[in-house]
């Protein structure tokens, strides 16, 4: 609620500036533009609605964000986290004025504002605030850019636009800033052609009067020392807390390489590993969206406070496992066994990875496919040509395994392993869509004989064996360029049965299990096998079938 709160109050005050910004390039053209342009822009936010809207979110934006700088336990924070912070806290300063000297006035002096009139304050009467007009308007723009970036870059179609925001993010403020400068010259123009007359005549269209100018001078110092205190004041309240922090014994945050961390009285997870140094992933700044910065609590989780709204959604969208959680979102109360299960340079794409997948135990059916007489192949053709016959193969069982339901796991040279099941708990359905992707395999084959007849030197051949049990998967491979995979006793079964196919002169060995706990019955002719496996003690029984079993039947 809290977040929420905060990312909606600057997306209103983003939109606001937005406006004006957009109002300010029509300077380029000239200050009467601006002006009309302002009736479609920057005056819909006088409408009372927008403007309390407005005024609301300001306050409830500052007085969030200062209170999440107050809460901090550590200032360990990435170079884009300081930059959004410091410039967030330099606006009041930069602002205050700009405020006063329009809207404040306006509502308390029956004073108007239009552009020409503030031009002229900023351009001619008070030109080094002009120039600290400027900057501000690059302050505003860069802390809201930062933190809708912050916001969406845990987006999946964020990578995509990301350029084009970043376009659009300079691009605004240039012309902004370019129509801006173009007004300011135009009305410096007019006030040296046009001397005291132009001048006076702006002024007393806008009914500037001696009480509301009085009260902007008797304003500015009351208001810079204000502005100043709101943006110190956060770094004091937060240092009288940790100097109370210290006297209390905090828990202990245990890692797997034996060391330890104290965690300070209400600190989260995340903050205190990164106070001790300790690299910990975190993309969106510890808001509880990424997931990059998920660990898993050992020994003391049960003394965990279960989790939130937010943490409850984010890993409900990973299908975390039982005793993963967000180090961003726990506030340890007693000793605690924690281990990253990311590595610190995780991106917003590894976090949103299913969270099972960092290695846990599954009910999978695994599937090998070897394709036969690969080695003839290689010696009537030139490699070449052996390359186009074997991308074709691959990329036919890819088809197969994609349309049902199937999972591409692991290249073996002339042949690959697949997964079923690996995020699925419905062992019927599992064991039923291997069974079709085992048959759409065979169809394949039989097309791509057809289509590569011409080329061929002889009929390609296929063997295919299919086991169901427990297996340990989880993101297998070298640093970067992981892939999802197996490992365990029963994807060792499945490739030695795989091999039983070339004994029995079959495209399909099928282990007893899948008959006994799918939907498909056992052929009438079936046969059982039971032999010992290479390398294995115990004996495993399967079925060598010549064709695959009615699909269309399904048990009672």
């Amino acid at each position: 609620m809290i977040q929420n709160l905060r990312l909606y109050s600057g997306l209103t005050m983003f939109a606001y500036v937005l406006t004006h910004l957009l109002n300010h390039t029509a300077g380029i053209v000239s200050p009467e533009l601006m002006e009309k342009a302002g009736e479609y822009t920057t005056e819909l936010w006088q409408f009372p609605p927008l403007e309390i809207l407005l005024v609301l979110s300001l306050i409830t934006h500052f007085l969030l964000a200062t209170a999440r700088l107050t809460s901090r336990r550590t200032l360990r924070l990435r170079k884009s986290e300081w930059a959004q912070m410091i410039l967030g806290l330099c606006i009041p300063f930069l602002l205050f004025r700009h405020i006063i000297a329009t809207r404040v006035i306006d509502l308390g002096f029956d004073v108007d504002s239009p552009f020409e009139r503030v031009l002229l304050d900023l351009a001619v009467f008070i030109p080094h605030q002009g120039i600290l007009q400027a900057i501000t308007v690059i302050v505003v723009w860069a802390h809201g850019c930062i933190g809708i970036h912050f916001w969406l870059r845990v987006k999946p179609f964020y990578p995509k636009w990301r350029n084009t925001l970043g376009t659009l993010a300079i691009l605004i403020p240039t012309l902004s800033l370019a129509g801006y400068s173009a007004a300011a010259a135009e009305v410096i123009r007019r006030a040296e052609e046009g001397g005291r007359k132009y001048v006076f005549g702006v002024i007393d269209a806008a009914n500037v009067n001696q009480d509301a100018i009085t009260f902007y001078e008797n304003a500015i110092l009351p208001f810079t020392i204000l502005s100043i205190a709101l943006a110190l004041a956060p770094f004091g309240v937060r240092q009288i807390r940790q100097t109370f922090d210290r006297v209390k014994r905090g828990p202990m945050l245990s890692l797997p390489n034996g060391r330890f961390v104290r965690v300070p009285p209400g600190a989260t997870a995340l903050e205190a590993l990164r106070d001790a140094g300790v690299p910990m992933a975190s993309v969106c700044g510890g808001h509880g969206r990424c997931t990059t910065c998920r660990i898993h609590c050992g020994s003391g989780s049960d003394h965990l406070a279960p989790p939130g709204d937010i943490e409850a959604a984010a890993l409900k969208s990973i299908q975390a496992p039982k005793g993963m959680r967000l180090a961003c979102q726990i506030r340890p109360h007693n000793d605690l066994a924690v281990a990253p299960l990311l590595p610190p340079n995780a991106t917003a794409r590894d976090g949103r990875r299913p969270g099972g997948l960092s290695g846990s135990e599954r009910q999978v059916v695994c599937i090998f496919i070897d394709l036969r007489d690969s080695t003839k192949l290689g010696e009537s053709k030139m490699p070449y040509d052996v390359l186009f016959i074997l991308n074709q193969f691959f990329a036919e069982m890819t088809e197969a395994l994609r349309g049902t339901g199937g999972y591409y796991a692991q290249f073996t040279g002339d042949g690959l392993m697949a997964l079923y099941g690996h995020e699925s708990d419905d062992t019927e359905r599992t064991i039923l869509q291997a069974f079709e992707g085992a048959a759409e395999m065979l169809r394949r084959i039989e097309g791509l004989n057809l289509h590569l007849k011409s080329e061929l030197p002889h009929a390609l051949r296929i063997g295919i064996g299919i086991h169901m049990g427990k297996a340990i998967v989880g993101e297998m491979g070298p640093p970067g360029r992981e892939n999802i995979s197996a490992i365990g006793d029963t994807i060792n079964t499945t490739a030695r049965l795989e091999a039983q196919t070339k004994g029995h002169g079959v495209p399909l060995v099928i282990s007893k299990t899948l008959f006994d706990h799918g939907p498909i019955p056992l052929p009438e002719n079936a046969v059982m096998h039971e032999v010992a496996l290479r390398g294995k003690d115990q004996s495993v029984a399967y079925y060598a079938l010549e064709t695959m079993p009615d699909l269309t039947q399904t048990k009672n």
